[in-house]
C-alpha cells in the first residue's frame, strides 16, 4: 500500500499546475512610477519655492514698507487739524488753491474708514502726500497696521527729525571743568573784543 500511494502521489503531482513566481520586471516598473512621480512633484515643490523667493527679492522696497505699520513716533507727527483746517490742508496737499477748496470740502464729507461725514469740529488726520483725510482714530489704527494711506495706497513717508543723541555722563571733576574752561573762554572773548 505504501508503494501505490508513493505512485499515486508522484502521478497526482505531476498533474497539478504550479504557480510562477511574479516576475522581476512588473515590480521593478511599479516601483520606477511610483519614484518617478516623487521626483516629479519634488521639482514642483522646488520650482514653486524659487518663484516665491524670486517674487519676494523683486517686490519693491515701497511695498515692503507699506507693509510695516507707522510708530506711535511717526503717527504723532502727522498733524491733527478741525475739518475747516483739514478742508485747507487737503486743498494745499493736493496742490490746489482756495478756490479748490470748495472741491476738497465735497472730498472730505467723510471718513473712507469708517463710512461716517465729517461733523465741523472733528479732529481729522490728512496724510501730507495725498491729501486724504480721515478721523484721527480710524486712520492711526489703519496706520499701525500698514504706513499705505486707506484710499490711495501712497506709501507714507513721515519726517521724524533725528534727535541728537543725549551727551554722555561726565563726572563731577569733569563737569566741574567743562564749566570753566566755557566760562573762561567766554569772558576771555569778551575782554578781547573789548580792547
Amino acid at each position: 500500500m505504501a508503494s501505490s500511494a508513493r505512485r499515486l502521489l508522484q502521478t497526482n503531482s505531476g498533474q497539478l499546475p504550479t504557480a510562477e513566481p511574479p516576475s522581476p520586471l512588473a515590480v521593478d516598473s511599479d516601483v520606477v512610477v511610483i519614484l518617478a512621480a516623487l521626483l516629479c512633484a519634488l521639482i514642483c515643490v522646488v520650482g514653486l519655492a524659487a518663484v516665491t523667493r524670486c517674487a519676494r527679492s523683486r517686490a519693491s522696497p515701497g511695498a515692503q514698507a507699506a507693509a510695516k505699520g507707522l510708530g506711535k513716533k511717526a503717527l504723532r507727527a502727522l498733524p491733527k487739524l478741525a475739518y475747516e483746517d483739514a478742508v485747507a490742508a487737503a486743498a494745499a496737499a493736493r496742490g490746489g488753491s482756495s478756490a479748490a477748496a470748495a472741491g476738497e470740502e465735497r472730498i472730505l464729507a467723510e471718513c473712507a474708514i469708517c463710512l461716517s461725514e465729517f461733523a465741523p469740529k472733528e479732529e481729522i488726520r490728512v496724510l501730507p502726500q495725498c491729501g486724504h483725510g480721515f478721523h484721527v482714530a480710524c486712520v492711526d489704527t489703519w496706520l499701525g497696521a500698514r504706513s499705505s494711506c486707506p484710499s490711495c495706497r501712497r506709501v507714507l513717508v513721515v519726517d521724524e527729525t533725528p534727535k541728537r543723541p543725549p551727551e554722555p555722563k561726565r563726572c563731577r571733576k569733569c563737569e566741574a571743568a567743562m564749566k570753566e574752561a566755557s566760562s573762561s573762554s567766554s569772558s576771555g572773548g569778551d575782554g578781547a573784543a573789548g580792547s
